[in-house]
């Protein structure tokens, strides 16, 4: 498993154990899950803490890996947090190759820069695209829907929909 010397929290959340690491480590201790077993990557997302006032959060972003082991019945969870504007944090993509599009989404949505990417750019909006979507302070409503014939008008929904 992981050395102990790169751990920072660890616990057991609706059965399913995680790991909290320095963001610094965050290769080393994916690299250690691999050898141990952990070859495949689930996912890869983040969260946005800014208006989260349920705990205090060490960091505004928390970036999640979820990995599985596919000869035992094993998973681990390993989040580490990170600020920044934008937000740093290494890539993954050579040890775990799926990494490279959920490295790329999570960079359209949150804004956040994987460093070493061979080609971070957007791939679920637009090119031209300001702002990143899932962000908690991305100004939400007020979009025209532009495929409407009634476009120009239309800033909420009809009365009679």
């Amino acid at each position: 498993m992981i050395s102990e010397s790169l751990i920072v929290e660890e616990g057991v959340s609706a059965g399913d154990r995680w790991v909290t690491v320095d963001a610094s480590s965050i290769r080393d201790a994916l690299a250690e899950l691999k050898k141990d077993g952990f070859t495949l990557l689930v996912f890869l997302t983040c969260v946005d803490h800014l208006a989260d006032s349920s705990r205090q959060w060490p960091a505004r972003y928390e970036v999640v890996y979820e990995l599985r082991n596919l000869e035992k019945p094993e998973q681990i969870r390993v989040r580490t947090f990170i600020e920044g504007d934008p937000p740093h944090i290494d890539s993954v993509h050579d040890l775990f190759p799926p990494a490279n599009w959920e490295e790329r989404e999570t960079y359209d949505m949150f804004g956040i820069v994987f460093n070493d990417h061979p080609d971070l750019s957007r791939i679920l909006m637009p090119d031209d695209w300001v702002g990143h979507p899932l962000r908690r302070d991305y100004p939400v409503g007020g979009e025209v829907v532009e495929f409407s014939e009634e476009h120009e008008t239309w800033q909420t929904p009809p009365e009679k929909a």
